[in-house]
């Protein structure tokens, strides 16, 4: 309460505060929305491996998984349109959802503003996700040698890979371009000189995989783009090679890896 200049009581508006704590409210209540979903997802794909090295693939139905979760076939096509799906995860995409606000952030021109730096911090993140689902790994192991039809399916996916980088690379670079009014100028340009030269020679001996511009791709990738996209393969690669043999963080294996790449293309530049 508060007095006016005649002497009359008034309540102290108190709305201009509410707004905000509605705010925060429905921000707290959207977080714990989104986490509820994605652990639901969790547990449905979780019950469909389980059924799955349990019963076989081709016996495990729509119905086994909603029954072992609980929920109804709506809830279960509400996250997955198939039982193949909720086994292997989308067609489309390689990544999980954890992987999303780095990725967004790494076409944002984030975390660092720096295109190699950056690209090193998004795979580190990678990594990291998949190793934090080790168990999981594991099990899938187990499936695809108990079902060796599904590592087909999974390695015809897995194709998408490459093509996703370069489109994420790509979206980066053109979104520099825009901002700067000038294209995308890399920390290291005589790396980048020799990833794209490297790049080349891969795609001429890929054939039609790997073009320039390829028409089973969303979006025309640059040769900066593949060459980068091929390091970011590679470099995903070495580090799972080297973390099965020495115990170590995701981010340092990555970063020597670079750093080395750089020696080596600073000594043949040289």
């Amino acid at each position: 309460m508060q007095s006016t200049p005649s002497g009359e009581s008034t309540r102290t508006d108190s709305a201009a505060t509410e707004p905000s704590d509605a705010t925060g409210c429905a921000d707290q209540s959207e977080g714990l929305r989104q986490r509820k979903k994605r652990e639901r997802g969790q547990a449905l794909r979780q019950a469909a491996l389980d059924l799955a090295l349990e019963n076989g693939y081709t016996n495990v139905t729509v119905e086994d998984i909603c029954e072992r979760c609980g929920v109804s076939r709506r809830t279960f096509f509400n996250y997955f349109s198939s039982k193949e799906e909720a086994l292997l995860g989308r067609a489309d995409t390689v990544f999980d959802d954890e992987d999303q606000p780095d990725i967004a952030a790494f076409e944002a021109g984030g975390p660092n503003g720096r295109l190699l730096a950056d690209l090193q911090h998004l795979l580190a993140s990678v990594v990291r996700t998949r190793l934090n689902k080790r168990e999981e790994m594991h099990q899938y192991h187990l499936l695809m040698k108990q079902d060796p039809s599904l590592m087909q399916v999974q390695m015809s996916r897995m194709g998408n890979n490459e093509r996703l980088f370069r489109e994420m690379i790509q979206r980066r670079l053109d979104g520099a371009a825009s901002a700067s009014a000038t294209p995308a100028v890399d920390e290291n340009p005589a790396a980048e000189k020799n990833l794209s030269a490297t790049s080349a020679m891969d795609s001429s001996s890929a054939g039609t995989d790997s073009g320039h511009c390829n028409d089973d791709e969303a979006v025309p990738v640059s040769t900066r783009a593949e060459a980068l996209a091929a390091l970011a393969m590679m470099a995903i690669k070495a580090t799972f090679m080297r973390l099965r043999k020495v115990e170590g963080a995701p981010a340092l294996v990555i970063r020597e890896l670079f750093d080395e790449l750089r020696d080596v293309f600073e000594e043949e530049s040289a």
